[in-house]
């Protein structure tokens, strides 16, 4: 008797759990029929990277290289209310193995990390007040074109996101307007403040055509408003404040498996000139990029094609010339996805490396560039694709060396990488790149504690996607 109650217990427990699990699933996953999905929906993912970094960028063989450990983990949750309103949010964690923000002394052993933040976390109203209409509010990845000038930066191991709204309309004929603000730090008072906070904002509008794969004309305003401090932070240095705009026009196509990408962009406006007279400065700065190259496609009996491209490539942006007082005529690159165009070491347009202490960055960032280059791309099988580049880094002002000696001769760098595809759900990726040093940077790297010999980083990346 008591044996039959339990098997009645166990039996309406697995009835409760099934019922439970039933309607999880139907909350959980989009219909059968995507067509016709129901509503409310709730979708969930995420990704697991894992990244390691064989790091040798300070020009010395002589020194043992840099060897870190970093872990990105993401989780996110699509909450579908009707086909027009949606809700999404990304919880990201991401940290360096043993270690935390503010106080890696004590390793992994302490509790105060702050790594774990929102990714994104906005709500998007689709067909808002009118057809075509779209409204996008909160915290969330944003990029505009390439990402040359404006990206969310996903390589590196937290990224950028962007905190405001974004308004968009698309017109039956795919004619897309839109007008973007985001805030990228606050004006919050002092008082109730730890930190000092600098107002920063970027906003923009930019118009895309259909009458080719991109066409996109594009106008930008940024900037940054340094505040007087209270005496304890006289001695901090405060960065220059500015007012930036910046007027481009990005086009890209492919016609006949020749491919073509080119990106021009002017900005203007003003600057506390602080570092040399003080007083106001106008902005004149431009960039010119282009790229042309060839696509091959071949068929394969496997049922798989083996593709590849060869291609070459010029970017050019203007650094500041010291002698025209009232003029600044460096180009800048507003919150670029550095990682993609100018060598994967990450050394230009401005450097990204490691803090003082760990290793000082190359001196060399503020003259402008030159950058002729080779593209070579090749996908033997459908789980393997091969990228290969080499740049020749020139820099667009000359550079003053010892003995009255002036130079444009940055260096040349090469990277390779290899992805492959383990499984549908995990990538794996290698790279390696190496950059031998041209005469600016062998004779300013003595200054800044680095040495003469060629640099060199590698990285191992798996990157798990449910």
């Amino acid at each position: 008797m008591q044996f039959n109650n339990y098997r009645v217990v166990v039996s309406v427990a697995f009835a409760l759990m099934q019922s439970l699990f039933v309607s999880f699933a139907q909350l959980t996953f989009p219909t059968q029929d995507p067509a016709k999905p129901s509503y409310p929906n709730l979708t969930i993912g995420g990704q697991v990277r894992y990244r390691a970094e064989l790091d040798g960028r300070f020009f010395d063989f002589a020194q043992k290289p840099l060897f870190i450990n970093m872990l990105r983990s993401q989780l996110n949750f699509k909450f579908a209310l009707n086909e027009d309103i949606t809700a999404f949010v990304k919880v990201q964690d991401s940290r360096n193995f043993g270690e935390t923000l503010d106080g890696a002394w004590r390793g992994t052993l302490d509790g105060r990390a702050d790594n774990l933040d929102f990714r994104e976390a906005w709500l998007e109203w689709r067909n808002f007040l009118a057809s075509g209409v779209s409204v996008k509010l909160g915290r969330q990845m944003f990029a505009t074109n390439n990402e040359r000038l404006i990206g969310a930066l996903d390589w590196h191991n937290v990224g950028r996101a962007y905190d405001g709204a974004t308004l968009t309309y698309t017109s039956p004929d795919k004619v897309q307007a839109r007008a973007f603000g985001f805030v990228l730090g606050n004006d919050e008072l002092l008082m109730t403040s730890a930190d000092r906070q600098n107002p920063q904002g970027l906003v923009g509008i930019d118009l895309s055509l259909p009458i080719q794969q991109a066409f996109n004309v594009y106008l930008y305003h940024d900037r940054y408003e340094r505040k007087l401090r209270p005496a304890a932070f006289v001695g901090m240095g405060d960065s220059t404040s500015f007012q930036r705009f910046t007027a481009g026009l990005y086009l890209k196509n492919v016609i006949d498996g020749w491919e073509y990408e080119f990106e021009g962009a002017y900005q203007f406006g003003t600057r506390q000139d602080v570092p040399r007279t003080g007083q106001n400065a106008n902005i004149g700065g431009y960039l010119l990029t282009g790229y042309f190259g060839k696509r091959f496609v071949e068929d394969k009996t496997e049922g798989f094609k083996q593709t590849g491209s060869i291609g070459v490539g010029f970017d050019y942006y203007t650094g500041d010339n010291i002698t025209t007082d009232g003029v600044y005529e460096g180009f800048n690159h507003l919150t670029t996805t550095i990682h993609k165009f100018y060598g994967y070491m990450d050394f230009f347009p401005f450097t990204i490396l490691p803090n003082p202490g760990l290793r000082r960055a190359p001196a060399i960032t503020n003259y402008g560039l030159i950058d002729p280059y080779l593209r070579l791309t090749y996908a033997p099988d459908a789980k393997t694709d091969m990228y290969v580049a080499g740049h020749y880094f020139l820099s667009q002002q000359n550079v003053n060396l010892p003995q009255n000696r002036t130079s444009t001769n940055l260096g040349i760098e090469i990277d390779a990488t290899l992805n492959y595809k383990i499984m549908p759900f995990l990538q794996a990726q290698f790279g390696l790149s190496a950059f031998t040093p041209g005469e600016i940077m062998r004779e300013t790297n003595a200054t800044r504690g680095l040495g003469r010999d060629i640099a060199y980083w590698g990285y191992v990346m798996l990157t798990a996607t449910f």
